[in-house]
């Protein structure tokens, strides 16, 4: 199986249809509704968040199980089954229709996998392992999310603490902003040198403004007059 190519996707109002209603279908469902799809789920039964979701409008409920022409119009679809045939059926229709395919667990029908996420504020990291093992993107995931243990000698290394930059990001976003105003163009390299300890403490510690200071002060004296 060759390495998969890394997306983000903006479904904001694209039909996405997913097929099949338990509690997979159900975090599917959740997760594309978030990102603002438009969704369809086909399914005989439904969990209770998925009937309540159906009954708010959230999204629309075909109460049967799937039929070919269920993915016409569709930007993505998600297979939730067991249904081998039914899994054949869905990916010939998603080649023929163009549409983007994932059926859970079964990588060899699919045209992209799912990921594992780690959210903290604007900013989200997507874990995969190309297929070869879900529970090694799990393990990753809980311990950047600092669910789980590192497997350390030291009982004080308990989480990966490689997001805590993420509660920066408001303060990062501002200070781009400021020099982009200011006709001010910094290097990678020295916004990685700015970014250091000291500022990551001022955030924590409530003091964001301070941590802009710091920075802005920092990358002023590295940066240069950007062209126009």
């Amino acid at each position: 199986m060759g390495r998969y190519y890394p997306i983000y996707l903006d479904i904001q109002g694209r039909r996405c249809v997913v097929i099949g209603a338990g509690g997979v279908a159900e975090r599917k469902v959740r997760q594309l509704l978030d990102s603002g799809a438009t969704v369809t789920l086909v399914s005989p039964s439904a969990t209770k968040a998925l009937r309540q979701w159906a009954g708010e409008a959230q999204l629309v409920w075909l109460q049967r199980s799937y039929q070919p022409g269920d993915l016409s119009g569709a930007f993505l679809a998600i297979a939730a089954t067991d249904d081998n045939a039914v899994n054949r059926q869905v990916r010939k229709e998603a080649t023929a229709e163009r549409v983007l395919l994932n059926i859970v667990d079964v990588p060899s029908l699919c045209t992209f996998i799912a990921p594992a996420v780690v959210e903290r504020g604007p900013v989200s990291v997507a874990i995969s392992t190309s297929g070869a093992s879900p529970a090694l993107a799990r393990r990753l995931r809980e311990l950047m999310e600092g669910a789980r243990p590192i497997d350390s000698a030291d009982p004080s290394d308990t989480t990966c603490r490689c997001l805590a930059w993420a509660d920066a990001a408001g303060v990062l976003a501002e200070v781009r902003g400021e020099l982009k105003a200011k006709g001010r163009s910094a290097s990678p390299m020295a916004w990685q040198e700015a970014m250091d300890a000291g500022v990551l403490e001022l955030v924590e510690s409530g003091r964001p403004k301070e941590a802009k200071e710091r920075l802005l002060s920092v990358l002023l004296q590295a940066s240069e007059i950007r062209a126009d």
